[in-house]
C-alpha cells in the first residue's frame, strides 16, 4: 500500500507539475477577472443606453405622429378630389392607426411640456374628427361643406405642426441640462474600461511569459542536444528531466529515440542498399518492357497475308494471256504503285492522305480482279486529308479482310469472272459492296469500312476486340483485321471506343475506327 508521503510526491509530480494544470489555474484567474470586468462594462453600458433611450423616446413618438399626419393627407386629398374607393379605404385604415397610437388617458400634471403634449393629443383627435366629417360631406356631394372643412383641417394641421416643433424644442432644452451628467457618466465608464483592459493585458502577458519560460528552457536544452544528434553523435548523455511533467515525457521520449536510432542505423543503411538494388532492377525491367512493346508494334506491322499478293500476281498473268499488253501494263503499274506506296513510308503515324492514296491504288487493282461482282465506294472529305493523322496501314487491311472473308460464299463465282466472255455477265451472282467513309464527329476522326457480306459470328468479334498477346494469338485467325485492332490498342491505350464491330450472320459487317484528334498516339521508344 502506498504511503501518504509517496502519494504526495506522485501527486506533486503528476498533477501540480503538469503544464496543463498550471495553465488552467492561470487562465482561470484571467477568466474570472474578465468576467467581472465585462459584467461591469455591460451594466454601465446598459444604464447609459436606457438613459439615452428614455430621453429621446417621447421625441421619436411625437415625430412619428407628425409623419403619420403628413401621410394621412395624401389619401384624404385624393378622395376629396376623385372620390376613389381605394383612397377611402386608406383613410379609414390610417385614421384608425393614428387613434390607436394616441394615449387613451393623459393625466393633468404641473409639467408644462406634458400639458402641451396632452393638448396636442386632443388637437390630433379633433383633426381626425374633422377629416371624418369632410368624408361624410364628400359622400353627400356637399362641395361647399367639405371644402370649408378641408380648409379648417389645413389650418389645424399647421397649428399641430407648430405645437409639435414647440414641444420638441422644449424637450431638447430640458435634455441639455442632463447632457453634462450623461457625458460625465460616459467618461467615467470609458476610463474604468481602459483600466480593466490594461490590467487584464498586463496580467495575461505576465502569465504568458511565466508559462513560456517553463516550456522554452527545456526546449532550448533539447534543441541543443538534437543538433549534436543530427550530426551523428549518438554518444551524448541522456537529458535530465525538468519541472514540467509534459516536457519530462518529451525528454524521456528523446532519450529513447536516441538509443533506438543508434541501434537501428545500421539496419536502415542495409535496407537502403537493398532498395537501390531493387529500383535498378525495376528500371531495367521497364526498359526491357518498352523494347518488347516496340518490337510487338513492328511485328504487327510487318505481318503480311500473302494471299492477296499471290492472287494479284495470278490475275496479272491471266490478263497477260487473255488480253493485250496495254491493260496488263496498266494493271501491273497500279500494282507497282501500291507496293511502292507500302514500302516507301517507314513512319508509324501518317497523314490521312497517305492512307487514302494507298486505298485508291488498291481499289484500282480490285476493280480489275472483280470487275462485275464487286462495287467499291470511297467517300472522304478533302479537308481532313492533311489535318488528321492515323496509324499507317489501317484501312487497306480492313478492305482486304472484306474481300477475302466477307464474300467467301461467292468465291467460286468471283474466281470465274475472268474466264467469262466479255459480253457475258454473271447474272446469277449477287453483287458485293464495300463502302469506306471518313468524317469528323466532334473531336474524333471516324473511319468506317462496311460490306454486305456474310457477317461474322459473335464469338469471333469478341476475340478480335479482346486480343491476346502476339505470342498467344492464333495464326489461323483473321490476321489483317487482328493486326489493325492490336495496333489501335497499342497506339491508343485506355480507349475501348477506338474500334468497334457491328455484324450479324448474313447481315454484313461495319468496322468503325474512332480516333481522338486531341490525343497524341502512345508510341514506346
Amino acid at each position: 500500500m502506498i504511503s501518504p508521503r509517496d502519494f504526495l510526491k506522485v501527486f506533486h509530480r503528476r498533477f501540480l507539475r503538469s503544464f496543463r494544470v498550471q495553465m488552467l489555474i492561470s487562465v482561470s484567474w484571467v477568466v474570472v477577472i474578465l468576467v467581472f470586468s465585462t459584467a461591469y462594462i455591460l451594466y454601465s453600458a446598459k444604464n447609459l443606453q436606457t438613459l439615452s433611450d428614455s430621453s429621446f423616446e417621447q421625441e421619436r413618438f411625437i415625430k412619428t405622429l407628425q409623419e403619420d399626419l403628413a401621410a394621412y393627407q395624401e389619401p384624404l386629398l385624393e378622395y376629396l378630389s376623385t372620390r376613389s374607393s381605394n383612397a377611402l379605404a386608406r383613410i379609414l385604415i390610417e385614421s384608425q392607426a393614428l387613434r390607436n397610437k394616441l394615449p387613451a388617458y393623459s393625466p393633468i400634471t404641473a409639467n408644462k411640456t406634458e400639458l402641451k403634449e396632452r393638448e396636442l393629443y386632443f388637437l390630433i383627435h379633433a383633426y381626425l374628427n374633422l377629416a371624418e366629417q369632410g368624408v361624410e360631406e364628400k359622400r353627400g356631394r356637399n362641395i361647399a361643406a367639405y371644402t370649408r372643412i378641408y380648409d379648417e383641417m389645413a389650418g389645424l394641421l399647421a397649428y399641430i405642426n407648430e405645437e409639435i416643433e414647440a414641444v420638441n424644442t422644449e424637450r431638447f432644452s430640458t435634455q441639455l441640462d442632463a447632457y453634462e451628467l450623461f457625458i460625465a457618466e460616459s467618461g467615467t465608464i470609458q476610463f474604468l474600461n481602459l483600466l480593466f483592459i490594461i490590467f487584464v493585458s498586463l496580467l495575461s502577458i505576465l502569465l504568458l511569459f511565466q508559462s513560456a519560460e517553463r516550456i522554452t528552457v527545456p526546449l532550448v536544452r533539447l534543441s541543443a542536444l538534437a543538433v549534436d544528434l543530427s550530426s551523428g553523435n549518438f554518444e551524448i548523455p541522456d537529458i535530465q528531466t525538468g519541472s514540467v511533467a509534459e516536457m519530462d515525457q518529451v525528454v524521456e521520449a528523446f532519450n529513447r529515440m536516441k538509443n533506438d536510432i543508434r541501434q537501428f542505423i545500421e539496419e536502415i543503411r542495409w535496407q537502403e542498399n537493398i532498395k537501390q538494388e531493387y529500383m535498378q532492377e525495376k528500371l531495367r525491367n521497364l526498359k526491357m518492357e518498352g523494347l518488347v512493346r516496340h518490337m510487338e508494334i513492328y511485328a504487327l506491322q510487318a505481318q503480311m497475308n500473302p494471299h492477296f499478293l499471290f492472287n494479284t500476281l495470278n490475275t496479272g498473268m491471266q490478263l497477260a494471256i487473255v488480253e493485250g499488253a496495254d491493260k496488263t501494263a496498266e494493271f501491273m503499274e497500279d500494282l507497282a504503285q501500291l507496293f511502292r506506296h507500302i514500302i516507301r513510308n517507314k513512319e508509324l503515324i501518317v497523314p490521312l492522305r497517305h492512307e487514302i492514296e494507298g486505298l485508291n491504288y488498291y481499289f484500282s487493282i480490285l476493280k480489275v480482279r472483280f470487275p462485275k461482282s464487286l462495287d467499291l465506294v470511297l467517300d472522304y472529305d478533302e479537308a481532313l486529308l492533311d489535318s488528321c493523322k492515323v496509324p499507317v496501314s489501317i484501312l487497306q487491311p480492313l478492305v482486304e479482310n472484306c474481300v477475302i472473308h466477307a464474300f467467301r460464299e461467292k468465291a467460286a463465282a468471283k474466281a470465274s469472272v475472268l474466264a467469262l466472255p466479255a459480253d457475258n455477265s454473271p447474272d446469277a451472282a449477287a453483287r458485293s459492296l464495300i463502302i469506306v467513309r471518313t468524317e469528323l464527329a466532334q473531336d474524333r476522326l471516324v473511319l468506317s469500312v462496311r460490306d454486305n457480306g456474310c457477317g461474322m459470328p459473335l464469338e469471333t468479334v469478341e476475340k478480335l476486340l479482346h486480343p491476346l498477346s502476339i505470342d498467344e494469338s492464333s495464326m489461323s485467325r483473321v490476321m489483317g483485321l487482328e493486326n489493325v485492332i492490336q495496333r489501335l490498342y497499342f497506339f491508343y491505350p485506355g480507349d475501348p471506343a477506338v474500334v468497334s464491330i457491328e455484324t450479324g450472320e448474313g447481315a454484313g459487317t461495319v468496322i468503325t475506327i474512332r480516333i481522338d484528334t486531341k490525343r497524341e498516339p502512345c508510341i514506346a521508344f
